[in-house]
């Protein structure tokens, strides 16, 4: 306890030090800013009577990077004080930084931060309140729910039913793990029951049926938490069931006409190998059904910086022959972008990606990989993706994510 309490000493003084260091490096230069603390002397006294009436003191949008915690408790200046530097924290940390370090006219309050002011700000912290390590800011709320969509067509009841005992991902559990389908069920309605208050809290839902789309993210989130005990830590069996659903789901699709004919003869056709241009109606036709299902809001297919290289171009011929014939005679790879926005499963893949588990509700990723298999006949590539969460939206606080993106990336490559 003896050496804790010297290491705390010494790592004080150390802070202390680099402080007084930086400033008497300075301190010639700091001069420029001595007539700026007489207006700022004097509008401390002024700052009750001409302010006050109009400031929320509980505003915490207004000092959520203060140096000063603004509770007012300061025994030298008082309230006035601890007011004022809630309400001009950032033209005075501004203005010392810039002048004391610099010797430079002092910034606009509205004007970006220098490193200068974020280390001073940081240091400055640290000496008087301390730094967490999870950093300063409060997340923020999450922007308001969009009202549930609803999920319709044929594609519904191959994803999610309400009983809990045709769609594809049931069987496909029943069948890689030997448990009925009625104690999956059973075990999945009890998971959902238990965390449907939190769902129902953050996005509330007008029915309580899969085709609500955050029933329908609820049931997704309680049905892979049970797929997740069925399946506890079995890495390769749990791709397998992930791979088995977007081949059923394809065949599904096929087998029922839910795409076009010329695409479904693509697909099927034995004459001639399938090339990845081949496939590329084929995707789009299978991302459009997803959308009519309103399972999501709108897709894109291909990378966003490249015009060239989206929609129908995604691929080349010269994508065809890395793939049929590699240079070199080795396995050639080719990698395709997809962006899904606003699934429907959205909140529970977050959730379970929040609790630190990667095995998560998808559906549109497993099917596309099963599209891209057949490219060459049977066993010809082997496709793997990977998918992310984004947010298109650039926050300063790195609590706040809010994403309403899936984004994957697809690798073909020839084995």
């Amino acid at each position: 306890s003896v050496s804790v309490s010297v290491w705390h000493e010494n790592n004080t003084m150390m802070k202390t030090k680099a402080i007084l260091l930086t400033l008497s490096t300075h301190i010639f230069v700091a001069a420029s800013f001595v007539p700026q603390c007489i207006p700022l002397s004097r509008a401390l006294l002024a700052s009750k009577a001409r302010d006050a009436p109009q400031v929320h003191r509980d505003d915490e949008s207004s000092c959520q990077d203060a140096v000063f915690d603004g509770s007012g408790k300061s025994e030298m200046i008082g309230h006035d004080a601890a007011y004022f530097f809630q309400k001009h924290r950032r033209s005075f940390i501004s203005s010392l930084a810039t002048s004391a370090v610099f010797g430079l006219p002092a910034s606009p309050a509205h004007a970006a931060k220098g490193a200068a002011e974020y280390d001073l700000e940081y240091y400055m912290r640290d000496l008087f309140m301390g730094n967490k390590p999870e950093g300063n800011l409060p997340a923020s709320n999450a922007p308001p729910p969009h009202p549930p969509r609803t999920l319709q067509g044929q594609l519904l009841p191959l994803l999610l039913d309400d009983e809990l005992q045709s769609c594809i991902p049931i069987q496909e559990l029943a069948q890689i793990t030997k448990v009925p389908m009625s104690a999956l069920a059973e075990q999945t309605r009890a998971i959902r029951s238990k965390v449907q208050p939190a769902f129902e809290t953050s996005h509330p839902w007008k029915d309580e049926l899969v085709r609500d789309e955050y029933y329908f993210d609820l049931t997704c989130y309680a049905f892979w938490r049970t797929a997740s005990a069925a399946i506890p830590q079995d890495y390769t069996k749990r791709d397998q069931f992930m791979r088995n659903i977007g081949r059923r789901l394809l065949g599904e699709i096929i087998s029922r006409g839910m795409i076009s004919k010329k695409s479904i003869d693509t697909l099927q056709s034995s004459q001639r190998a399938l090339s990845l241009t081949d496939t590329v109606p084929c995707v789009i036709e299978t991302l459009n059904l997803f959308q009519r299902t309103n399972y999501c809001t709108k897709y894109r297919l291909g990378d966003k910086n490249d015009e060239e290289r989206t929609g129908l171009g995604v691929f080349d011929s010269l994508d065809d022959e890395e793939i049929s014939s590699p240079v070199g005679g080795g396995s050639g790879s080719v990698n395709c972008l997809v962006s899904v926005f606003d699934p429907a499963a959205l909140g529970g893949a977050l959730q379970i990606t929040g609790e630190g588990s990667r095995f998560a509700p998808d559906f549109v990723g497993p099917t596309l990989a099963a599209v891209w298999e057949r490219v060459g006949g049977d066993g010809v590539v082997s496709v793997s993706f990977e998918s992310y969460f984004v947010d298109p939206v650039y926050r300063p606080n790195p609590k706040d994510f809010f994403p309403n993106e899936r984004f994957y990336q697809f690798t073909i490559s020839r084995k």
